[in-house]
């Protein structure tokens, strides 16, 4: 499914400040320390096969029917949201993800967990609890917000990024969604499919100017081992302000160990890049 705009939500924003509140009471994980420059990607789960504690990375049986987990017993108005507005039946996953000033390396996700068409992950589902204008979310060369109450499907097989270059603490609900015959199954809400990334959603980026691209390529004098995650952070965040032309992030970054005359540099960014984008579409 491409990524576009579902539909929205009518929330209570005093019931769900109450819940957000309550969120830095439970548990999180920081389960994938190698696409985050900056502070964690946090997630929590709130319904896993079975209902079991663990993280994204746990092994659940997947043939067990979605159940909530005990940290979603904290958050009784997310539960009524997910309750009232999705067909829980169909549901496999829903973590509670929370990021603030950090950005996530583009990557492309695995999301068929199961050979049996019933349990795989075949959809992923974001609803926007609580944002603002410095978070926003990178898929192959655009760069758009999603707004509060929003309620998005994500292709994950495609280059994706998400960052918050502010203080905003971003908190959505990531629901994956086994596959079924038609969508309109899984919602419960007035929906309608925007097709795309609607213009009003995208992000208006002046182009970079060319002593800005000079200013990033000099860091190719400075990258070293112990830096080049933090040197990669800078990239991705001056994508989420500047328009710097097709696959710039990688491209930049190759460009930039080529600079370094440093073939271990070189390695590096290309081991990362396979490992977050090409093993990933390949397997």
């Amino acid at each position: 499914m491409r990524t576009q705009l579902i539909g929205k939500l009518d929330l209570d924003r005093t019931r769900l400040a109450q819940d957000l509140e309550a969120t830095f009471d439970i548990n999180f994980a920081e389960p994938y320390d190698e696409f985050v420059c900056g502070r964690p990607w946090k997630s929590a789960m709130l319904m896993t096969p079975g209902g079991g504690e663990g993280s994204v990375l746990s092994q659940f049986d997947p043939s067990a029917s979605a159940d909530f987990t005990a940290d979603s017993q904290h958050l009784p108005y997310i539960q009524e949201l997910i309750r009232e507005h999705f067909a829980t039946e169909h549901i496999t996953f829903v973590r509670l993800i929370a990021l603030t000033n950090s950005v996530l390396v583009p990557h492309c996700d695995y999301v068929e967990l199961s050979e049996d068409d019933k349990s795989r992950i075949a959809h992923r589902v974001h609803i926007v609890l609580s944002t603002g204008e410095d978070a926003m979310f990178n898929e192959s060369d655009s760069v758009y917000r999603m707004k509060e109450g929003e309620v998005w499907f994500i292709d994950v097989t495609k280059p994706h990024s998400a960052g918050v270059v502010g203080e905003t603490r971003r908190v959505h609900l990531l629901i994956d969604v086994a596959d079924v015959a038609d969508i309109k199954n899984l919602f419960k809400f007035d929906h309608e499919l925007s097709g795309g990334i609607p213009e009003a959603n995208l992000c208006d980026r002046p182009e970079l100017a060319d002593g800005e691209r000079e200013g990033i390529l000099a860091l190719s004098r400075i990258i070293d081992e112990e830096n080049i995650m933090q040197v990669l952070g800078l990239v991705i965040k001056k994508h989420y302000r500047k328009d710097g032309g097709p696959n710039f992030v990688w491209s930049t970054m190759q460009e930039i160990a080529r600079l370094s005359d440093d073939e271990r540099i070189v390695k590096k960014v290309s081991d990362l890049y396979r490992h977050t984008n090409l093993e990933r579409i390949e397997k």
